[in-house]
């Protein structure tokens, strides 16, 4: 799929190495990006910054890779403005638990888990290398992340552990809830078909009103040329229309298929006017239905 302009995937990315490389090298202190109920007034910007606190380089470093592994495939199915919502949800669903909880809230495991449970549910059996040795399907590594992080989350005491729960589980949520609808590539594609056929089906009829027009004069035509035993000079104008009229894009059926407007499919064809110059021709005793000068004879 073709993604938009702007990656949100890379943006996060950005985001996380140059704040962990600012509070890493001391200059930034990472408290001041926490999420803290009662100081959301001072300091607004923790409603997104506080995803971006990590508690060291192991942790900074596996919230990368599932960050990169995982976020950008779903972001190029879905488009960005899809994931993007993914990513509100996920990072509100945390946020909001912790405000209405009362306790303080720092890193970004909601998301992660929530992109591995969403990822092992669309591609289930994909498989990664646990130390790059050992082969485990993703299904099995969102059971036992999942399953870890709740228990880790519990270690902090009831409140702690539902805010975890509550927010790794709000991203996976609605992404079930909107996973049976078109993705905007689709519905894109469903709009486009829709139009193709509602133009073809005014070309069908405009191009039957004209196959129509022209059926008697072609009808004329073939006599007149059968009876020539060539294609008479005063024919030539309207030789000259249809070739004018031929689509060389379009495939003709078979000679024989040619039953002019009276069968459905000759009257809306788009090929008619190419079928007709070579029933004419053939009528006139041209070979292979070539186009003859005025005053050829045909062979024999």
């Amino acid at each position: 799929m073709k993604r938009e302009i702007w990656h949100l995937t890379e943006g996060l990315l950005f985001a996380h190495f140059a704040i962990f490389f600012m509070t890493s090298t001391g200059q930034g202190d990472p408290s001041a990006l926490a999420l803290i109920p009662g100081m959301i007034a001072a300091r607004p910007w923790t409603l997104l910054s506080f995803q971006f606190i990590h508690g060291g380089m192991i942790s900074f470093f596996f919230s990368m890779l599932v960050l990169w592994i995982m976020a950008r495939p779903l972001e190029e199915q879905w488009g960005s403005p899809r994931f993007l919502f993914f990513w509100l949800i996920s990072i509100g669903g945390a946020g909001g638990t912790a405000l209405m909880l009362g306790i303080p809230l720092g890193g970004d495991i909601f998301l992660a888990t929530s992109l591995l449970f969403t990822y092992a549910t669309i591609y289930p059996d994909t498989e990664f290398l646990i130390f790059f040795i050992l082969p485990v399907k993703v299904k099995y590594l969102a059971v036992l992340g999942g399953a870890f992080l709740v228990f880790q989350g519990f270690q902090m005491g009831f409140l702690g552990g539902l805010a975890y729960v509550v927010g790794m589980s709000t991203g996976y949520l609605y992404f079930l809830l909107i996973r049976r609808m078109p993705s905007r590539r689709q519905l894109e594609f469903e709009l486009k078909k829709r139009r193709a056929g509602r133009e073809l089906r005014v070309e069908g009829s405009r191009a039957g009103e004209q196959n129509r027009r022209w059926d008697p004069a072609v009808r004329r035509a073939e006599e007149e040329s059968r009876v020539a035993g060539k294609i008479p000079a005063g024919l030539e104008p309207f030789v000259e229309e249809l070739e004018a009229a031929v689509d060389p894009s379009i495939t003709i059926c078979a000679p024989e298929d040619f039953r002019h407007v009276e069968d459905p499919v000759c009257e809306q064809c788009l090929g008619y006017p190419a079928c007709a110059l070579r029933a004419i021709r053939h009528a006139a005793g041209i070979e292979g239905g070539e186009a003859p000068d005025s005053d050829q004879q045909p062979d024999g």
